[in-house]
């Protein structure tokens, strides 16, 4: 008997839920599994009727509707357990197939998101040390060597994940040492830092767009008495608090933020907090007449 139901389930797993169920096709598959079950229980009724030994009372009753709904149910139950295993095998693997596609989405798409960042730094840095050059400079080795420090961190530190917040402060360090030589005395910089950040890791390049924000759009049409002041605190065990500040002309308030007048800028920023800091993140923007400021949230 185990064979009929056996034959049943395994024809109805590999084939009727293939044919049917899946491209929806409800009424043909309900119809066609109760005809096979049906079809089964007549070579059932045979196997009684020649091999068991009964006596005529049971005999007769092999052939009666109710000898043939009993075993009708009796499959269907062997069918409906195993078709759920079956289904729920399904989506098990259809969800990891799935979860696993999503994964290498969000690797991608943060990829070509640091990608991004990659080139538009190297480009700006770039022209600094080409406008040293110009004016034949001393600095510029400086530059030279503080932008291969930089380019070592982005290119061979920065591949695999998370990385130490010290390292990154330090990248942070170079990059703001760069501006600085860049711009003189056109504008004030100020860099504190408070906390300890040892054994604290965090995604890397998270904090430099902030920066490049401010001093792109706080010192670039001011020729002097600009100012910007970048903190960073970690406020609590695995809180990190990085606050940017910038000075804005009265007359250009009309600006757009950095969000809408960069390709990469904040929109960037925003979709990798989305991506790996999900509800672990808060920025606030505050754009006044003469300040621009950014302060950002990130549990570690």
């Amino acid at each position: 008997m185990l064979i009929f139901h056996a034959g049943v389930s395994y024809f109805n797993n590999y084939f009727l839920l293939n044919w049917f169920l899946f491209k929806r096709q409800f009424f043909t598959y309900t119809f066609t599994l109760l005809l096979i079950i049906a079809l089964a229980c007549y070579p059932q009724a045979i196997i009684y009727h020649r091999f068991f030994n009964l006596d005529d009372e049971v005999r007769d009753s092999i052939w009666t509707w109710r000898f043939f709904l009993a075993n009708a149910l009796s499959i269907l139950l062997t069918v409906a357990v195993t078709g759920s295993l079956k289904l729920l095998k399904n989506w098990y693997q259809e969800e990891q197939f799935s979860r696993s596609l999503r994964k290498i989405h969000a690797e991608t798409e943060l990829k070509f998101l640091k990608s991004q960042i990659n080139p538009h730094f190297l480009f700006n840095s770039l022209n600094n040390l080409y406008a040293l050059t110009l004016i034949k400079s001393e600095q510029a080795p400086e530059v030279v060597l503080r932008l291969s420090n930089i380019l070592r961190y982005v290119l061979y530190e920065t591949a695999d994940g998370k990385v130490p917040l010290e390292k990154e402060i330090e990248y942070l360090r170079d990059y703001i040492e760069l501006e600085k030589i860049r711009l003189g005395n056109r504008a004030q910089i100020e860099l504190i830092i408070e906390g300890d950040f040892s054994a604290v890791e965090i995604e890397p390049m998270m904090l430099l767009t902030l920066v490049e924000n401010s001093f792109k759009h706080g010192t670039e049409k001011q020729n002097m008495g600009a100012w910007i002041r970048i903190s960073l605190q970690r406020s609590a065990p695995d809180m990190l608090h990085f606050q940017v500040s910038n000075s804005k002309m009265e007359e250009t308030s009309e600006v757009l933020p950095p969000s809408k007048s960069g390709g990469i800028g904040l929109n960037n920023l925003k979709k990798r907090l989305e991506m790996l800091y999900q509800d672990k993140h808060k920025m606030m923007i505050s754009d006044t007449q003469n300040r621009y400021t950014v302060d950002l949230y990130l549990n570690l």
